[in-house]
């Protein structure tokens, strides 16, 4: 069955694969899918009416978790609501998903390097700190199997890297990946190899087509 995280279709990967969609390759799809959105580090799936608490550096720009941003539904800061006016968030702020504060900065809530301040515990998380509320992320394919209705708007390469990624999942099953083979000809040889190099769930060409929706935290 599909999953609101599925970045591809199962269909597509057995297409590719020449095989049936099961149980099974379904599984695949969502665990392939799993393991693209943690190598880019984010949530790819449409999320409405989230809820964040971000942390605030002391400047004009506020950070959250589910590009694109969507819609802001409100801001509020420490408990007050904060007049769309005072904030803008569109083309390139919306991609990376910021909220441009437009006088002033955002309170600071954490210090340089993502450590929170122990003095403002507190703030994070709760009413003392920023709220936001918007609807943010990706129509995935696995979203558009679910609901109908719904366009799927996922970039076409973050799909195929996805695809690329379920297809080797698929053909690496029951495989050591600690060992290495080599053929030349009729002459074959099997050895451990001290690093399994290139046996990374995202394939490479998975992980170039991935590059612009890689997202590097502070944490």
């Amino acid at each position: 069955m599909a999953s609101p995280a599925d970045l591809c279709l199962a269909a597509t990967v057995a297409d590719d694969l020449g095989v049936a969609v099961t149980p099974r390759l379904e599984s695949l799809v969502t665990a392939a899918s799993r393991a693209v959105a943690g190598y880019c580090g984010r949530v790819f799936e449409y999320g409405h009416g989230l809820v964040e608490y971000p942390a605030g550096y002391g400047r004009p720009l506020l950070l959250l978790e589910r590009p694109p941003v969507v819609l802001v539904v409100g801001v509020w800061e420490g408990g007050a609501f904060v007049p769309a006016e005072e904030y803008e968030c569109h083309g390139k702020l919306t991609d990376a998903g910021m909220l441009y504060r437009r006088r002033g900065v955002w309170p600071e809530t954490a210090r340089p390097g993502g450590l929170v301040v122990v003095a403002v515990d507190s703030f994070q998380g709760s009413e003392d700190g920023i709220r936001v509320v918007y609807d943010g992320g990706f129509v995935t394919p696995g979203q558009g199997v679910l609901d109908a209705s719904r366009v799927v708007t996922l970039p076409e390469d973050v799909q195929e890297a996805a695809v690329l990624t379920a297809v080797q999942l698929y053909r690496s099953r029951g495989l050591d990946s600690m060992v290495a083979s080599e053929s030349i000809g009729d002459w074959s040889v099997s050895y451990f190899a001290a690093k399994a190099e290139g046996k990374s769930p995202i394939p490479g060409a998975a992980q170039a087509l991935l590059a612009p929706y890689v997202i590097h935290r502070v944490s």
